[in-house]
């Protein structure tokens, strides 16, 4: 991994002690939930220069370890594919994403057309599900409480 980059809306301070590279969602797309942060990316020059991108929730702490090697196998696979999302034995995980930064100028458009789920985003990128087993490994933790139970 290259660049650690963080998109957040509160706690900017905080989030710059883990990464010099943060981003708030650009005011334009504020609101439209987690596709604003691949808007706000699409017109970033350091994310555009990658060759992958993992799109990972903050309130994911179990992600298994193996999540890029994964991913890594599965793309070169399937070099013509350019986003991928985990797929458990329960649910699909969108908002996991393994994406070329090429795609991400598709979810201007996409959101100006009045469409908002990361689920219908990645069926017009053709994207592919990465099983894995445990869905544990995927659990959405947002409280003190939900940690603790986890």
């Amino acid at each position: 991994m290259n660049l650690f980059a963080i998109s957040t809306n509160r706690n900017l301070e905080e989030y710059a002690r883990r990464s010099p590279h943060i981003f708030p969602d650009a005011r334009q797309w504020q609101h439209f939930g987690p596709l604003s942060a691949l808007c706000t990316a699409a017109n970033d020059l350091q994310l555009a220069t990658a060759d992958w991108l993992l799109v990972v929730p903050c309130d994911m702490p179990y992600l298994p370890d193996d999540l890029v090697a994964r991913f890594e196998t599965v793309s070169k696979r399937t070099p013509l594919c350019n986003a991928y999302y985990v797929e458990t034995p329960i649910t699909m995980h969108y908002n996991i994403m393994y994406i070329r930064p090429q795609i991400l100028q598709s979810a201007i458009p996409y959101l100006f057309s009045g469409m908002k789920t990361l689920r219908s985003w990645l069926q017009q990128q053709r994207a592919r599900s990465v099983r894995f087993e445990f869905d544990g490994h995927f659990a959405d933790l947002n409280t003190q409480t939900d940690l603790q139970e986890g």
